[in-house]
This record gives structure tokens, C-alpha cells and sequence, in this order.
């Protein structure tokens, strides 16, 4: 869809998503068939935040750039997040801290709408994706040992399936296939852009 009302949008994401409180009701997604069986019955709970700020210009969404020293996914595109530790009471807590650390968002702050549905990614993370509304005027301060980069992408661009390429590549012996965003020079792919893709598909073509 080529324009994504601001409004509109929450009010699907507050109908389709689970709510903050309850047990997920979304079915995960992902790279379940690149695990084996041992693996999944390893995988460690993460969670990330979507952050949803509303520009006058119009509504955008907090991304980061991973440094390339980060044992995993290094130097890809994300949403702020991590795993979830031992002083998380839950995914939303996680989230909400994570973002904190790496680029200053102050949780109080954060009106959360729901959680999308997790992302079972091939390194045996079950991350859960926390939509939230950040404040109009919010400013990214960014720990340089969390994030190499802090940028924005327009909410109309990543709701547009116009925009959601397909890539292929060889993971662990398989063919695969995913989804690639570049935008303004940032290439947003993998479990990043499959997360969007999924939210696009639960908020707009009804998927549970």
C-alpha cells in the first residue's frame, strides 16, 4: 500500500497484535527449518522494539546498525533489542530496557501497543517484536559499544510491499529465501525485514 495512515495503522496493531499483557497468540515465524530438533529445543527468548515515532513529516521507525564485533548478525540492520535476562519480568520489559541502553529511549515513555509475532531466527533466537509509539520529538542517544548507527526509515516505505524485495542465498547447506528492504543506502534484510514483512501481513492481509 503506498500510504500508511498513522492512526489506521495503530488501530489495526491494536486489534490484530497481542496485547502487552497476554500470553502470545501469534504464530511464530522464521527459520524454524534450518534447526534441528536438539537446536530448538535451545532457543533462547529475545525481544526487540519496533519504535514508531510520529514525524510531522510522517510516521517513521527506529532502526540500528549492530557493530561488527556482536557475536551475532553483526554489523545487519535491527531494531534496538536483545536477549531477554534473568531482571526482565517479561519480552515487553526486555525490549523496553534494551532500547533504553542502546539508543537513550526512556520507557515511561514508550505507549505500547501490542507484540507482533515472534521470529525464530537460524541462530536459535525466538525474538519477539514489541510495537510501541516513541515521543514526536524523540532524539536517538546512542551507546557506540551497543550500535554503530542510529537511523530512521519511513513508516509508509516499510508497510509498502512494493518495497519488499526477495533475495536468495545458501544457509547451512539449504536454499533460502528472504526479504530486502534497501533504503537510503541501508540495507535492511533478513530477520529485520522479515519481522516487517510479518506485521505488514497480520495488520493488513489479516494473518494470524
Amino acid at each position: 500500500m503506498p500510504y500508511t495512515n498513522l492512526d489506521d495503522f495503530l488501530t489495526r496493531a491494536a486489534a490484530r497484535l497481542t496485547p502487552p499483557m497476554d500470553e502470545m497468540t501469534l504464530q511464530d515465524t522464521g527459520d524454524m527449518d534450518f534447526l534441528t530438533p536438539e537446536e530448538v529445543a535451545i532457543i533462547r527468548p529475545a525481544a526487540v522494539l519496533i519504535g514508531i515515532i510520529p514525524r510531522k513529516s510522517g510516521a517513521t521507525a527506529l532502526l540500528t546498525v549492530r557493530p561488527t564485533t556482536m557475536a551475532s548478525h553483526p554489523g545487519q540492520v535491527a531494531f534496538p533489542g536483545g536477549k531477554v535476562d534473568p531482571i526482565d519480568v517479561d519480552e515487553v520489559a526486555a525490549a523496553l530496557r534494551e532500547a533504553e541502553e542502546e539508543v537513550g529511549v526512556v520507557p515511561g515513555d514508550v505507549d505500547v501497543i501490542g507484540k507482533a509475532a515472534p521470529y525464530v531466527t537460524g541462530t536459535r533466537f525466538r525474538i519477539t517484536p514489541v510495537l510501541g509509539v516513541l515521543p514526536a520529538d524523540f532524539i536517538a542517544v546512542p551507546d557506540p559499544t551497543e550500535v554503530a548507527d542510529v537511523f530512521e526509515t519511513p513508516l509508509d516505505f516499510l508497510m509498502n510491499t512494493a518495497n519488499h524485495k526477495m533475495g536468495h542465498a545458501t544457509y547451512k547447506g539449504k536454499n533460502r529465501e528472504y526479504y530486502e528492504m534497501p533504503h537510503n543506502g541501508y540495507r535492511i534484510w533478513g530477520v529485520t525485514a522479515g519481522i516487517i514483512r510479518r506485521l505488514y501481513q497480520t495488520l493488513y492481509e489479516g494473518g494470524d
